[in-house]
Parts: C-alpha cells; structure tokens; sequence
C-alpha cells in the first residue's frame, strides 16, 4: 500500500477527482484546504518591517492510499485532472510505508 499525496490549486480539485472516481484501486481519498508558498513569485509580498514577506496562498491537499501495483495510475490521473501547464500547478508526493494501520 502506498499513499499519494498531491498538492494542487482549489479550482482543480474537481477534475482530479473525476479522474480519480469510480477507480476501484483507490482504497482511500482524504482532501484538506491548506496555506502555503512556492515558486509563485509574482504572488509573495516583499519584506516590510514586522511582516515576514510572505503570502500563503490557498492550495488542497489530497491523499489517496493505493497499492502499489496502481501508483502510476493513481498519480498520472491526479496529474491529468489538476495539470494547468503554469506554475503553481501544485506537486505530487509518492511514500512507500511498511505498514497502514
């Protein structure tokens, strides 16, 4: 088993889950709005006196637990749905664990 975890814009969520619906080889699919920065320069703030100079932007996490014969599906599907072709189109983590509990 193996679980994917990709970061990716708000507005995209819905087509990567429709690439990912009615896979029966997705065992697990959690989704979380969260904050943060990356190479999107154009939208960090520079630094002015007390402010740490950065803006978070909103981004979703989605994870999915898979087995690993389906992992390069799974992460292809994800990509499919949420790729814009821009930066800040998000990232997509693999992670190999011994056990799920």
């Amino acid at each position: 088993m193996v679980r994917i975890v990709a970061i990716l814009r708000p507005y995209r969520l819905k087509d990567a889950l429709s690439q990912l619906r009615d896979r029966q080889w997705v065992q697990h699919i959690h989704v979380q709005e969260v904050r943060g920065y990356g190479m999107q320069k154009e939208h960090l703030e520079d630094y002015s006196g007390d402010d740490v100079g950065m803006e978070f932007l909103p981004k979703i996490r989605l994870e999915i637990l898979v087995e690993d014969l389906f992992a390069k599906l799974a992460m292809e599907a994800i990509a499919k749905g949420a790729r814009t072709g821009r930066m800040g189109d998000g990232k997509i983590f693999l992670i190999r664990e011994a056990a799920v509990v």
